[in-house]
């Protein structure tokens, strides 16, 4: 037989069934505190890796991270579409946390080394992993035929702005202008001393600009790594006799082309505007390349 439980008992039952509603009460309200402090860092998570991505990398990459930036038309490689696959790297934040402080060396893609704390590393890589997650585009690019020329011997065409101003400089000590140029299309050939694919197309690109003799048409073969015109022609001289040589005497210029890797392309028309540029050694001699310069010269 169940014996009924008697006074004690029952303060006893009902302290405890008190003690474990407020235990749950206490629960729920410290989880829900929880839930709401987390909900919120990651709101300010997302928030900050927005911002900071609209502020260092939309400009190239594209709002919405599709590689359609107001920089990208005038980009030799054209920046990522975070959405399309493969990736030369793992598609995970330490990856993307790497290539944001490192840099990809021969791009244009810097690195910000010490320039962001790694709270604001972190937001950016989360916000750039989001980016990676959407659905690729449906949308099939189509280029026009001189579109098509410039990309198949590896160039891309410019909007046609001024183009930068450059303080050249000969041997001789003789001032150079892009502006004394004005009515013949120009190549301008960044080279440097310590580029050895620089070094080695010289000669190419003398019999190239040989080639259109009589064209309008001119090549300007400006050292970056090398301040005495002298000196740059001396080393010129050793693998394409005869070539002529510049040198960049304000150094201000060659930030404004952009100029991050060697051998480094822009091609200029008659009326000072850009028109094409290129990065890394060419066949000179290739259907391709005559056929880009022949558009060029007829545009």
């Amino acid at each position: 037989m169940i014996s009924k439980p008697n006074n004690r008992d029952l303060m006893l039952i009902l302290a405890g069934a008190g003690l474990f509603a407020i235990a749950v009460v206490v629960g729920l309200m410290v989880g829900k505190k929880r839930n709401r402090s987390e909900i919120q860092a990651t709101g300010q998570l997302i928030s900050r890796g927005q911002l900071l991505y609209q502020g260092m990398c939309a400009s190239c990459h594209g709002p919405d991270g599709r590689g359609d930036g107001i920089s990208a038309r005038n980009m030799i490689s054209q920046p990522r579409d975070f959405s399309l696959r493969p990736w030369k790297t793992n598609i995970d934040l330490e990856s993307i946390k790497k290539v944001v402080v490192q840099g990809i060396p021969g791009t244009l893609m810097p690195g910000v080394k010490n320039g962001l704390s790694e709270p604001d590393l972190d937001a950016l890589a989360n916000h750039v992993l989001k980016l990676a997650d959407q659905t690729p585009p449906q949308i099939e690019k189509v280029f026009s035929k001189q579109e098509q020329i410039a990309r198949d011997a590896g160039f891309v065409l410019l909007s046609r702005n001024n183009a930068p101003v450059l303080q050249l400089e000969d041997e001789s000590g003789n001032k150079i202008k892009l502006s004394d140029f004005r009515g013949k299309k120009i190549m301008i050939h960044f080279w440097g001393v310590q580029c050895p694919h620089c070094l080695k197309e010289m000669k190419a690109l003398m019999a190239l600009e040989k080639s259109f003799q009589g064209k309008s048409f001119a090549i300007l073969n400006v050292c970056v790594d090398e301040q005495d015109a002298k000196s740059a022609q001396d080393t010129a001289n050793k693998f394409a006799p005869g070539i002529k040589v510049l040198v960049e005497s304000s150094g201000i210029g060659l930030a404004h082309y952009e100029v991050q890797a060697l051998p480094a392309f822009w091609f200029i028309d008659g009326d000072g505007k850009t028109f094409a540029r290129s990065t890394g050694a060419k066949d000179w001699a290739s259907n391709e390349c005559g056929k880009f310069i022949e558009s060029f010269l007829s545009n």
